[in-house]
């Protein structure tokens, strides 16, 4: 039992509970399309330059584009496009739109469906959300208005963080835990030696005719060391064979943070995003402010 104890808390030992990433924001792109209500064969439309809705190829900082804008009956139909991501990465969007007096308006959660708010991992390519009743809720013949469309790109990066290390400090438990695999070994070889004592010991006994009563015991003693020395043998090297593994996945793991951290935080860069809230004047009117994140 003893035995069994030592060889539960050396295996304890091992850092196998790697903390998680907290995923932080590392950009915030907003696209915005001016347009205006007008009347063509006796319906309400919008119209705008279609070069708003062009875009160039994806880069690591741009990753989201309006591609079509539109009416259908009485809702507010928008159509987007996003990069691909990485694994642990995913998207966040909010919409609004400006009048020409500069109010905010924002859709009522209710009123407000499609692929909005935070979006599964993995979520890439065309996308759409719709503004239900916005033509009869908020838009106004005649009027000019800019529909902003902001998309947060969140991860398992924190540019506020210092680059990611596998430091020697962090190092040093792996080489403990490896000393004490290399001692169970030693213990176990220590064990096969006395083994082989006392069975050569129990053979000399049988050899020279002596007494089972006398040499029975050794053989029972060379089977015992036995035993302690494959349990030994075995548990160094499951905890040697084990602490490889963890220390390789950790020192992969840190790398492949590092690449992840050069790429999206390796040149001083400025995120800006749109916070709303209300005026405070009673009415449902929002104001905007800019938050802004420095990397």
């Amino acid at each position: 039992m003893q035995k069994r104890t030592i060889t539960i808390l050396l295996f304890g030992l091992l850092p196998l509970l790697l903390c998680a990433q907290k995923k932080a924001l590392i950009y915030t792109q907003r696209d915005t399309i001016q347009f205006e209500v007008v009347e063509r064969t006796g319906k309400l439309a919008l119209q705008f330059n279609p070069d708003q809705t062009k875009h160039a190829d994806f880069t690591t900082s741009y990753f989201m584009a309006i591609t079509d804008l539109r009416l259908e009956d009485a809702d507010l139909h928008l159509a987007y496009e996003l990069g691909a991501t990485e694994k642990g990465f995913n998207y966040i969007t909010s919409v609004l739109l400006l009048n020409q007096a500069g109010r905010v308006i924002t859709p009522l959660p209710f009123k407000a469906k499609g692929d909005l708010g935070s979006l599964p991992e993995g979520t890439v390519g065309l996308r759409s959300m719709t503004w239900l009743d916005a033509l009869e809720d908020v838009l106004l013949f005649g009027q000019k208005y800019h529909l902003v469309l902001s998309t947060e790109l969140w991860g398992n990066v924190d540019c506020a963080d210092v680059r990611p290390a596998f430091t020697l400090s962090q190092q040093l438990p792996h080489l403990g835990i490896a000393a004490g695999g290399l001692i169970l070994t030693g213990i176990g070889q220590f064990q096969k030696s006395k083994k082989i004592e006392a069975y050569n010991t129990y053979k000399s006994y049988h050899t020279n005719g002596e007494s089972k009563e006398l040499a029975q015991p050794f053989f029972e003693q060379a089977k015992n060391y036995e035993k302690d020395a494959r349990l030994y043998t075995y548990a160094g090297w499951a905890v040697l064979s084990l602490d490889a593994a963890v220390y390789l996945y950790r020192a992969l793991n840190t790398k492949a943070r590092q690449r992840q951290y050069d790429k999206y935080c390796g040149k001083d860069s400025l995120s800006l995003r749109l916070d709303t809230r209300p005026l405070g004047d009673g009415s449902n009117a929002m104001q905007v402010q800019l938050a802004f994140n420095l990397k």
